[in-house]
């Protein structure tokens, strides 16, 4: 696909002829000396520079072109000069071209009996040995173009990577494996035998032990690139992926799948799920499910490897563990058969940072699975449709899925995977993007290929309505806990960690520590949110599911959490609080409400008579939303992720855009009753697109329509600089190869503002429920100012059972309620 053309067997020779020679480099004498351990340390890269750019000796730099037989590959084509960069380059980022000419005279001179030039002319014979039909006189030229190149850098950095893994060659092989082959095939880059395994004809019901929906059956159906699902919450989008995946993965057109979540938490849930469809299919000859999450591993410790100590030794082990080779590095994670991770290793892909071709030319192989795709971040929309761009380009298939996708950020997708750009985008008006159809396929072969009408019995008629109770936490767990009483499972969900703990408190102080509402096995309180040590995350997300599974006790609860509790976990609550949050984020909460009865399988435990019927009570502040506008309320006071606020002088916000959430208000007083997924077009559009937001700030009052439009020029303000610095972010694979400047990867990230930092703790740390905890991720705005390598120190707080915790000068609580800073005096 890159390079235009079929790869002829002479392109091939010539291309492994080149990547033959990518350590040429070690032949000079001060990489030789390494013998002696007591040696100054010298590479083969700056060595090898030393005499290729413009500032080489000439003389030396003549000798040693000739001795790799530069005349002869000169006829190659335009692309020998490329495409030889590109593979000097296997250590992750452009090689320095135009090194010191005056390493030459220090390296590249005759020591004693040893030319390190006649080396070179002795590698380069081996090469004309191995390959001789890379100098056939009738070959076409090498492919040229950028794509290509930036491919071939990436699958030079693997087979680096692989060829120097210590693979062992004591082996018994079948005359007709080769050593490499069966290297490729046990860490899961040769999916050929599991391919042969896989019976053609398996049915979904078969796989999922089910018959598919009409939405699940299509998405297994066609050869697109892309496929875009968009269902409601709860609908099986997972399923029809996996599906969509069997089917491609039996006909040949992928050798894996990547599966990209929002989260780690996410990742974690779904990784199991895979592991057993995998081998529902294959049994004890299923691939491995590598999970691409660093230092994740599965209940079961299998996926991930935690540390270099445990690696395994070599391919002579089982065939299934094998993968490890592949978690043991993020890097390598695309190198599995099969991944589940966060959408973060994908989008590092479409980065300029190390390693990026690597990931790239591992994952082209793939078809790629995005969950949760949404328009609610200008930032990662850009590297997202600039990952599309390259992996359709290189042959790649891709699906995305969504419950809330809006049109115009559809139509960017779609776009992008064309090959396009955001300006060549011509967005759909508000009246027909209410008029597309829900649930919809979207594919790049046709806009919209199917949409067929849900079963009835998926159908759900939410009662909605709204209170001013958000910053009255009492209030707030009286309600929760009425209902719990009632014998109801309470989900309360809120935009901050801080509103989150408010009402858990409450709930306490009313509860007074009896047993009327445990939230949790095992424990009398706890939250759930995103500040705690991964081992406690892991025990809440069981808890929770233990208690709003499928297979919850028949008594009421109160689960009280932020935004990790809207999605992923595979929780049905009776009754919903929320937060006011934009119209899409919250269609993705309501769909935590009545679950398993909407999605078809019925409920085996009869609900409590007041909620029989799904209702939903939506928080909202008691003065309005105009009190949170540019200059109304400066700093001061939980704003509840409401707004642009500032905290220790970063301007931060979860939904920063007013005019989204006042639309999202005002659809809940214009239609108390949500019907999903019937009204899930009308709603998004409603709630999201720029027309509508601009019709509801032009038809507001006179002396309010100023603060709401600077409102929303601040929210397109940052929406622009967030595209603009994602620009300059992605590597431009459409470009030269050497051009793309890798070296400030440490200051680029898929996500903008939430760089958590991940703090390791002594060994032996017990937490707040009792297990030994190694790490916790620390907001990177709590140790804005602290080294990365300060001191972490840990202690039993002197009030009870909580942890203080020290990372240089800031001190920290770590309990129940999770991580919070010890305010101090100013």
């Amino acid at each position: 696909m890159l390079a235009g053309r079929e790869l002829d067997d002479a392109t091939v020779d010539r291309l492994t002829y080149l990547v033959f020679l990518h350590d040429c480099g070690k032949v000079n004498t001060g990489f030789q000396a390494r013998v002696d351990p007591n040696a100054r340390t010298v590479g083969h890269i700056a060595p090898l520079s030393a005499i290729c750019g413009r500032r080489a000796d000439r003389i030396i730099s003549e000798r040693a072109l000739a001795a790799l037989g530069a005349d002869r590959m000169d006829a190659w084509g335009d692309g020998i000069i490329p495409l030889f960069d590109a593979i000097l380059s296997h250590h992750g980022k452009p090689w320095p071209r135009d090194g010191d000419g005056r390493l030459a005279a220090t390296h590249w001179q005759t020591s004693g009996t040893y030319d390190p030039i006649a080396e070179l002319a002795t590698l380069r014979g081996s090469a004309d040995e191995a390959f001789p039909s890379a100098h056939s006189a009738s070959a076409p030229p090498l492919p040229s173009g950028h794509r290509f190149t930036h491919a071939i850098a990436g699958l030079t950095q693997l087979a680096d990577w692989i060829g120097s893994s210590g693979w062992t060659r004591d082996r018994t092989l079948s005359p007709a494996t080769t050593w490499s082959q069966s290297v490729l095939r046990d860490i899961g880059l040769d999916p050929g035998p599991t391919r042969l395994l896989l019976d053609p004809s398996v049915t979904f019901a078969r796989v999922f032990e089910r018959e598919p929906y009409p939405h699940q059956a299509d998405s297994g159906e066609g050869d697109a690139r892309l496929l875009i699902l968009e269902a409601e919450t709860g609908s099986g989008k997972t399923e029809a992926a996996l599906w969509r995946f069997l089917r491609l993965f039996s006909a040949g057109e992928v050798d894996g799948m990547y599966f990209a979540l929002p989260t780690r938490t996410a990742a974690a849930q779904l990784h199991a799920r895979v592991e057993k469809m995998a081998r529902s299919l294959w049994g004890s000859s299923a691939p491995a499910t590598v999970m691409a999450v660093p230092g994740y591993l599965s209940d079961e410790g299998r996926g991930a490897l935690p540390s270099a100590a445990d690696r395994l030794d070599g391919p002579e082990s089982d065939t299934r563990e094998q993968p490890i080779w592949a978690a043991e590095h993020p890097k390598r994670f695309f190198s599995a058969m099969i991944g589940v991770g966060t959408i973060d290793q994908a989008l590092m892909a479409a980065l300029r940072v190390k390693h990026a071709h690597l990931r790239a030319s591992c994952l082209m192989r793939h078809l790629l699975v995005v969950d949760e795709v949404h328009a609610s971040d200008a930032y990662m929309q850009r590297l997202l449709e600039q990952l599309l761009r390259d992996h359709l380009a290189a042959g790649g298939y891709a699906m995305l899925l969504s419950a809330t996708l809006g049109a115009q950020a559809r139509q960017s997708l779609m776009e992008a995977a064309r090959g396009g750009r955001p300006r060549d985008v011509e967005m759909i008006g508000f009246e027909a993007a209410t008029q597309v159809d829900y649930p919809l396929i979207s594919t790049t072969q046709h806009p919209q290929v199917r949409a067929r009408t849900p079963a009835a019995s998926r159908l759900k008629t939410v009662s909605m309505r709204v209170e001013p109770l958000l910053d009255e936490p009492e209030r707030i767990a009286m309600m929760a806990r009425d209902a719990a009483l009632a014998g109801a499972k309470v989900l309360v969900i809120r935009n901050t960690v801080s509103g989150a703990v408010a009402v858990q408190r409450a709930i306490e102080e009313k509860s007074q520590r009896t047993s009327e509402v445990l939230s949790y096995p095992a424990m009398t309180y706890a939250l759930h949110h995103g500040r705690y040590a991964r081992e406690d995350r892991r025990l809440l997300d069981r808890s929770v599911e233990a208690w709003l599974g499928r297979n919850r006790p028949n008594r009421g609860v109160v689960v009280v959490g932020t935004q990790t509790l809207e999605q992923s976990l595979d929780i049905d609550a009776d009754f919903l609080i929320t937060d006011l949050c934009p119209v899409d984020v919250l269609l993705q909460r309501l769909g935590r409400l009545h679950r398993h009865h909407a999605d078809g399988s019925g409920d085996p435990r009869a609900r409590p008579a007041s909620f029989t019927d799904p209702s939903c009570v939506v928080l909202v502040p008691s003065d309005g939303l105009a009190q949170f506008l540019p200059g109304r309320r400066v700093g001061g006071g939980e704003r509840h992720g409401l707004g642009h606020s500032l905290v220790q002088g970063i301007v931060r916000g979860v939904y920063p855009d007013l005019t989204i959430l006042e639309a999202t208000r005002r659809l809940i007083l214009e239609h108390s009753e949500w019907t999903i997924p019937t009204m899930n077009r009308l709603l998004v559009e409603s709630g999201i697109h720029t027309e509508a937001l601009d019709t509801l700030i032009e038809n507001l009052p006179p002396d309010e329509r100023e603060a709401w439009s600077m409102n929303r020029q601040r929210v397109k303000g940052d929406e622009l600089a967030q595209t603009g610095t994602a620009s300059s972010n992605v590597l431009r694979k459409d470009r030269d190869f050497m051009e793309q400047g890798l070296d400030n990867a440490e200051r680029i990230t898929t996500r903008l503002g939430a760089n958590d930092r991940l703090v390791k703790l002594p060994e032996g740390t017990i937490g707040p429920f009792g297990g030994q905890i190694s790490q916790i991720a620390v907001p990177d705005w709590m140790l804005r100012g602290i080294d990365s390598e300060a001191q972490v120190t840990v202690a039993k707080s002197a009030t009870g059972a909580d942890l203080e915790l020290g990372v240089g000068d800031r001190k920290f609580f770590y309990g129940a309620h999770g991580l919070h800073p010890v305010k101090t005096k100013s």
